[in-house]
């Protein structure tokens, strides 16, 4: 299983934040990398690679994550 994301994925997930972070300093994790996984062919990296990259530049951005995707069930804060 491939976990790098290709340079366009990431360019993706950097542009997706900032424009988030814009609208407010929550980020849904899963809903986030779910529909970035959409828009882009993320080929074999699983969505927990993406979730990882969402989290880490999010947190870079200063946004509070929370984990209310297909995953995290309820809507947690962390």
């Amino acid at each position: 299983m491939q976990l790098q994301l290709s340079d366009e994925v990431q360019r993706e997930v950097e542009q997706t934040i900032r424009s988030k972070a814009s609208q407010s300093l929550v980020i849904d994790l899963y809903a986030t990398a779910e529909e970035i996984s959409r828009r882009h062919d993320t080929g074999e990296v699983d969505l927990d690679a993406v979730v990882a990259t969402v989290a880490r530049l999010a947190a870079q951005c200063g946004c509070a994550v929370e984990l209310g995707g297909v995953k995290g069930g309820g809507v947690q804060s962390a």
